[in-house]
């Protein structure tokens, strides 16, 4: 006996000859769709419902043979009807959150790796998803959920009533302390809660029919393939499609004592991506796998309001200070009881002294709370989160339209992510090279409470740096302009602590500006040289910076010159040395007037302070043209350090992290060759 099958699948209906078999019937059974079965005549009454019959969608003529062969008696038809469609994914989410989560290669290569994850999810590593089957996405949402975080509830402002214990006589000591723990505890948890957020309007670019599309965080869909650059937040969960020497920030997820755990990825023994985690370098595409709540950062934040949450590295620094202030301000509460009991019996005075006692113990706090709050080694991470900031320069549309007055030239500025007031640096880079090189250079500055200015002066240039200096002149001059506009509200430039700096060619573009080659608006109040240099050779500089005169530098600031000890040396017989003598960092620092200071890194080479990847011919360049350390890493701190060291000193007053570098109290991440100090 024939029978006919009609199934409506979407928007489709399309008849299915099932051939004589399982009672006259054969039906293919997977796991996606419910169906309900009627037979009519002789299975008249008979009714029965399979989980998910075979999702096929016939070809042309498939349906046209299928339509032919359609005509049989009505009442020996079964007619099948879906009762709900759901989309054929071959891996569930439980599936997708193992993998990743755990980082498990032997799951993800039973699913055949990242494309064969892929193709379970109706997706392709390629051209992504379908982005005009709205239907589809929905449909991706309701198996996957939404790519949405619900915040987790703030801890509330409590524990000022916690501890009030002890005699009346140190009430006030023991409330100062409870006070400080409080509102530290309070505003620590909001600001971790506010950065912990991954906001969902940020724009994410994807690949959705073969093309590249912009659209928000929230509307990312499990399937889609997402392109990754350097800055960008990862958006979801997911796996590394392809990215060469892609860098991770996974400090977010870490619970260790490092801020800033930067792991590397590949797409075969690490492709695990992270959301919340963020790109430090390289590019790269990565398939979603888990959204919103689903993901690492999900659980992490439903759980934020427990108390047995793993403590991260904030916490866990939040828990020290509090730890500490308590521990410090209990003793000196006991000792002032003590002291006081014993007074009673000797002294007629006995409310003096306990005033006294009382204000010693609060001083003992407050000095305890200072100490633990003393700013992190220069050489490391401050203790702001720094952003980059890339502007565009002025065209020939004019600034008025913008309604903000743009630079002359392409910057990149880095800032403090926190509220607050910063001197400025004005820092010009070096020959042939991009001021995108010295991203993890300004953004180190920039975690210590500094804005940094880098400009883009040239893409080719030739000896003479005449125009360089007008160039960097025309910057300084539009700060007072422009440069607050482009700021956040919150962050504020103090353009009365001015500093400039340079590396290498902009090493002697910024003595030219500081020498006054070019007339500037504003004044610098110190100038750093990073190894820098004054041409070819001696007699072939244009202009020349140096007269050879020891001392004949007529600053009105203080200067710091750092140098490279390996800049005299050739990488090959193919190059001449990157800092050769006679026109190099000994030479402009014989120059200097006091105050002055001098530092040679003696085991690193002229570009050991770029970032640990440059990409581009440009970039990879730096590797072989000059003569290099074993890594960047160090030595790029060391600038770091030494040159918020001496803004520090220079701009804001504050001399003790320059002193205890000079006095071997603060060792330095490089082996030094000279330190010298003019004073």
């Amino acid at each position: 006996m024939s029978a006919m099958t009609r199934a409506k699948l979407g928007c489709r209906i399309f008849s299915v000859h099932l051939p004589p078999n399982l009672g006259g019937y054969d039906i293919k059974i997977r796991d996606s769709c419910l169906v309900s079965v009627h037979f009519s005549r002789g299975f008249k009454g008979v009714h029965t419902s399979i989980k998910s019959i075979t999702c096929l969608i016939p070809s042309q003529s498939t349906a046209k043979n299928w339509k032919e062969n359609s005509a049989v008696a009505t009442d020996d038809r079964v007619v099948m009807d879906i009762v709900q469609d759901l989309p054929c994914f071959t891996i569930d989410q439980s599936s997708l959150m193992h993998i990743v989560e755990m980082r498990s290669l032997d799951q993800l290569h039973k699913f055949g790796g990242v494309h064969g994850i892929a193709n379970s999810l109706n997706s392709d590593v390629h051209r992504g998803i379908d982005s005009d089957d709205n239907a589809g996405i929905s449909r991706r949402h309701e198996a996957f959920g939404t790519n949405t975080y619900s915040e987790a509830a703030g801890k509330n402002f409590y524990g000022l009533m916690e501890g009030l214990y002890g005699g009346g006589s140190i009430f006030s000591a023991v409330l100062v302390v409870l006070s400080i723990v409080a509102s530290t505890d309070f505003r620590k948890n909001r600001n971790y809660s506010e950065n912990f957020m991954v906001s969902d309007s940020s724009p994410v670019e994807v690949m959705r029919n073969g093309k590249l599309k912009h659209i928000s965080t929230s509307e990312v869909a499990v399937g889609d393939v997402i392109c990754l650059k350097i800055g960008d937040q990862v958006p979801a969960d997911g796996l590394l499609i392809e990215g060469p020497a892609l860098r991770v920030d996974e400090s977010s997820m870490t619970t260790t004592g490092s801020f800033h755990d930067h792991e590397i990825k590949h797409h075969d023994q690490n492709p695990f991506l992270f959301s919340g985690t963020k790109v430090t370098v390289g590019c790269a595409r990565m398939l979603v796998t888990s959204v919103g709540m689903n993901t690492t950062r999900g659980k992490m934040l439903s759980s934020m309001s427990s108390e047995s949450i793993e403590h991260t590295p904030l916490k866990s620094q939040i828990s020290r200070l509090i730890s500490s202030i308590g521990e410090v301000g209990s003793g000196a509460a006991v000792v002032a009881f003590v002291l006081n009991l014993i007074q009673t019996k000797r002294n007629y005075n006995l409310e003096r002294r306990k005033k006294k006692l009382k204000e010693l113990a609060m001083v003992f706090t407050a000095s305890s709370a200072v100490a633990s709050s003393i700013s992190r080694n220069v050489f490391g991470v401050g203790k702001y989160i720094s952003k980059l900031l890339k502007v565009e320069q002025q065209t020939s549309i004019g600034n008025a339209l913008l309604g903000i007055a743009r630079p002359p030239k392409p910057l990149l500025i880095g800032i403090p992510s926190e509220a607050g007031v910063f001197p400025v640096l004005l820092f010009i880079h070096g020959y042939l090279l991009y001021n995108s090189f010295y991203s993890q250079l300004v953004q180190h500055i920039a975690s210590h409470g500094f804005i940094v200015i880098a400009p883009q002066l040239y893409s080719m240039a030739g000896p003479d740096t005449t125009e360089e200096i007008n160039a960097t002149a025309e910057i300084a001059n539009w700060l007072s302009e422009g440069l607050q506009k482009l700021l956040p509200p919150k962050v504020q430039a103090n353009l009365s602590k001015l500093a400039l700096a340079g590396h290498s060619r902009g090493g002697k573009v910024a003595f030219g500006v500081a020498l006054g080659k070019a007339v500037t608006s504003l004044k610098f109040s110190a100038l750093i040289g990073i190894d820098p240099v004054d041409g070819v050779e001696k007699g072939k500089q244009m202009p020349p910076i140096l007269t050879y005169n020891p001392h004949s530098f007529n600053l009105d600031m203080a200067v710091s010159i750092i140098g490279s000890g390996l800049g005299e040396l050739r990488s090959n017989f193919l190059f001449p040395p990157s800092a050769p003598k006679g026109v190099n960092h000994k030479d402009f620092y014989n120059e200097c007037q006091k105050p002055a200071c001098y530092f040679v890194a003696r085991d690193y080479g002229h570009l050991d302070m770029l970032d640990d990847d440059t990409s581009g011919l440009r970039g990879k360049a730096t590797y072989c043209l000059c003569k290099n350390g074993e890594s960047r890493d160090p030595m790029r701190r060391f600038v770091g350090g030494i040159m918020v060291a001496f803004m520090r000193n220079y701009l804001e007053g504050n001399s003790r992290d320059l002193q205890a570098i000079r006095h071997g109290h603060l060792t330095a991440p490089v082996e030094l060759q000279n330190v010298d100090f003019l004073v």
